[in-house]
Order: structure tokens, then sequence, then C-alpha cells
């Protein structure tokens, strides 16, 4: 890194985390902000699933206009949309003022893949991996403090008991924080040449979507995606229910396990991805997250209590640290430098349609078939997950 981005990286890594904090605060509570609103898990999942929908198709635009105007703006607006959707949320009083809050969030939604491109502004190929680690570490730690954070504030020994207004209002601090940063300390690394470039050699969303999407080894990398990320979501946004439910957790209770994945997520990322990457390869790592993945989700469906959740999570963490860097890591090696906004945004709208795909189905499993539903259909679809990662590796060593 040149010494400007080296100034820039904590810079980044600090806004990402305030930011996170924030997020981590309230969604483990979504589920019991809508319930308070008379809604069963069904419309409950529905609600939460609204924001990766409206990110989904966000994301591509989100990532073009980085390219053309710079990563800076668009962080902005998404910390400055986070911070209204939190209040909104918090004063909620109707199912629809619930869900309009949800639609603000997933439109504004851009910090991961801004931040993401950000990283490939200022870091060589050979750094990236690493950088992303970091960044992605950002984001696991973000997300550790955040529901640990929101746990407290709710407070109540029972969800029933909970305040749920103090965590919204935290949360929107919290984003205020973040964009304050980015406007007066987060320099812009998308720099004139490289907008102009963009703005030259773009034909309209629609025909770069298409031009990016037809390429075959990005294809079955968002496939890919598509499988693992709405399994992942499923078990994240059924979770709390799940807790509460089946292992009699209080919000307490529940914003610590979550800050304990959260916490692992974030140390392998930060200490352990740049040294794993290179020693097995982030697509090595991609196959090995998989394989966790149906191990965590199998280790969810059994257990009894807190400590025996505890060790399926921990299974969940790794596989989430594994495949997050090292997913980003592959796809903008495959994109040049004037789109590789567009193309992680490509990739955040394909993993954010798989959130909404899981989110929105989360509750009809959880509620029509079982509770361990959501966990043994996961673990199932990780089969087809894994042979994918199998021919993209395939695919990649014939180009080489």
């Amino acid at each position: 890194m040149t010494a400007a981005a080296r100034f820039a990286f904590p810079t980044l890594f600090a806004v990402v985390f305030i930011d996170l904090v924030g997020f981590g605060i309230v969604i483990p509570l979504v589920p019991f902000y809508v319930e308070r609103l008379g809604a069963g898990p069904e419309l409950i999942t529905l609600i939460i699933a609204l924001h990766a929908l409206c990110q989904s198709l966000a994301m591509p635009l989100w990532g073009a206009v980085s390219d053309r105007y710079g990563r800076r703006p668009v962080l902005l607006v998404s910390m400055l949309g986070h911070a209204g959707s939190y209040l909104m949320m918090g004063f909620a009083d109707s199912l629809w003022m619930l869900a309009l809050a949800r639609i603000i969030s997933g439109v504004t939604a851009a910090n991961l893949s801004t931040a993401y491109a950000y990283i490939t502004d200022i870091t060589s190929p050979a750094e990236r991996a690493g950088a992303m680690g970091k960044i992605s570490a950002a984001f696991g730690l973000g997300f550790a403090v955040g529901p640990a954070i929101g746990g407290l504030l709710a407070g109540g020994s029972t969800i029933a008991e909970a305040n749920l207004m103090r965590p919204a209002v935290a949360a929107a601090a919290f984003s205020l924080v973040a964009a304050l940063a980015i406007w007066f300390f987060l320099p812009e690394t998308h720099h004139a040449a490289a907008r102009a470039a963009a703005r030259s050699e773009r034909q309209g969303l629609l025909a770069d979507l298409r031009r990016v999407t037809a390429r075959p080894v990005i294809g079955m990398m968002l496939v890919l995606a598509l499988i693992v990320v709405t399994f992942m979501a499923v078990r994240e946004s059924i979770f709390p229910l799940w807790a509460y439910y089946r292992l009699d957790l209080n919000a307490r209770e529940i914003g610590i396990t979550l800050g304990y994945n959260g916490a692992l997520i974030s140390a392998v990322q930060f200490l352990g991805m740049g040294r794993l990457s290179t020693r097995y390869g982030e697509l090595g790592l991609v196959k090995a997250a998989v394989l966790l993945f149906a191990t965590a989700w199998v280790g969810l469906s059994l257990s009894g209590n807190m400590f025996q959740c505890m060790l399926a999570l921990t299974a969940q963490g790794l596989g989430t640290a594994f495949f997050q860097s090292s997913m980003q890591t592959l796809i903008s090696k495959r994109a040049a430098a004037a789109e590789r906004g567009l193309v992680l945004g490509v990739y955040q709208s394909s993993s954010a349609l798989a959130r909404f795909m899981g989110q929105a189905s989360a509750g009809t499993l959880f509620g029509q078939i079982g509770m361990n539903a959501p966990f043994l259909i996961g673990a199932s679809a990780m089969a087809p997950a894994l042979w994918l990662a199998l021919r993209i590796g395939r695919h990649t060593e014939q180009a080489t």
C-alpha cells in the first residue's frame, strides 16, 4: 500500500465498524419489533426480507454510481439512509411504517460493496485477500459488539419486557457518527481519471449487467453465492425466534450468542485470512466454508441448550469468515479497475437477492414444517453448492 492508502485503510475500517455496530444493535431485535405489532412468523420474516429485496435491486446501480462519481458519496448516502431507517423503526406504530423503514434501509444499503470497491482501489492483487479479510472483520466485529449492546439496551428478563426504542435510537446514532467520519476523514480513492474512464466505457446499466453476468466463471460464482447466502439468510433471520422458542433464550442471551458468532468471524478474518488464503487459496476456503455450513446447521438442529448452540455457531462463524472475504476477493480479481464497483455491486445484488429469498421463506419453513426445518434444508443445499465450487475450480484451472 502507498502512504495515502495506509491512512485510508484504518479510516475505512473504523467507519465500517461503527456503522455495523449500529446494524448489529438493531437487526437481531427486528423480529420482535414486528411481532409486537401483531405479526406471525411468516409476516415477520417477510418484512425482514424487504431490506434484502430492495438491496438486490439497488446494488448494481450504487456500484455503477461509485465507479462514475466516487466511493465517498455513496458511503455517505448509505450511512444517512441507515440512520433514518433505524429511527423510523424505533418509532413505528404500524406494520406499514416498519415495512417502509426496512425498504429505506435496503435501498441505501450500499456500504458493503462500496467498502470492498474502495479496498480494490488501494491494494494490489497480492495484498487484496488480506485487506478484504480485515474489512470483513470490521463487519464481523461490529456485528459482535452490536447485538450485545442491543440486548443490554433492550433489557428485560423476557422479550415482552424489553424496551425496543433505545436500541433503535442508539443504532441511528452510530450510523450518524460513521457519516461524520466519512465527511471529515475518509479520502476519495476512485480518482477523476478512473471515474472518467468508467463513464466513457459504460453502455447503460442493463448492458453492463449483461456483459458482466455473461462471463462463465462470474456467472457460476453468482449462482454459488445465491445458494449459500440464501441459507445463511434463513439461519440469520429465524435464529432469534428459534432461540426464543426452542432454547427459551431472552434478548440478552440471544445478543450474547450472536455477539460470540460475530467476534469469532471478526477474529478469523482480521488475523488469519491473509495467511489462510496464501496457503489454501480463496477457492479452497470457499469449499471449506460450504462444508462448515452443513456441519453448523445440522448441529443447530440437534442443539438442546445454549452451550450446544454456541458450539454449532463456531462452525457457522468459521464458514462465514472463510466465505465472505474469499468470494469478494475471487470476484474482484475477475474485474478491470474501471468496473470493479459494478462487478462487486452485481455480486452484492446476487447476495441480497439470496438474503431476500432466505428471509422470506424462513418463517414458512419454521412455522409450517418445523422449527429445525430451516437448518436441515440448508444443510442439504450445501451438496450442490460444493459441486458448483468444484466446477469453478476446474474452469479456473483451464483458464490458466
